[in-house]
């Protein structure tokens, strides 16, 4: 039983994912019919479990028998919850979407898990759960469509 304890005393804190000052690159696929690159930094701040985060995505499809698809635009992530692994976040943004049936802009409130596989930390897969708003030649408000966005980032 003492041994115990002291194995409990002993154990080292946990922190989160430092991921202040870092670049990552990936993709984002749930802004539009067409997954999109996508490249975060991650905000210098003064403690590592506040986590601010801009993004940058752009994607296109080109077909010889379709219009081209275009998906560009931009969010902000506020982390709520920083765990060893695990990253919850809010995000706001907004893209420009020319889809094959709907050209316009769309805003993105969204909120999303960031996580880390034990052994690759610099690895990042999240799925986000939101309302797509889109302003254009029709006004649509909808939950993002299909399954949960997926987004999958390195951290360099």
């Amino acid at each position: 039983m003492p041994v115990l304890l002291l194995a409990l005393l002993a154990s080292p804190d946990a922190h989160a994912n430092d991921l202040r000052g870092r670049f990552g690159f990936g993709f984002h696929a749930g802004l539009g019919s067409v997954s999109a690159l996508s490249a975060r930094y991650a905000l210098p701040t003064g403690d590592p479990k506040i986590n601010v985060q801009v993004e940058l995505n752009a994607g296109a499809e080109i077909q010889t028998d379709t219009p081209m698809a275009l998906v560009a635009g931009g969010r902000l992530l506020y982390g709520v919850v920083a765990e060893d692994n695990l990253s919850l976040y809010v995000a706001a943004g907004a893209a420009y979407v020319n889809d094959t049936t709907w050209t316009g802009v769309r805003v993105l409130p969204a909120m999303g898990a960031e996580f880390f596989l034990f052994g690759l930390e610099n690895l990042g897969w999240g799925v986000e759960w939101g309302l797509q708003i889109d302003l254009g030649s029709e006004f649509a408000l909808r939950t993002v469509s299909g399954a949960p966005a997926v987004t999958v980032h390195y951290w360099f």
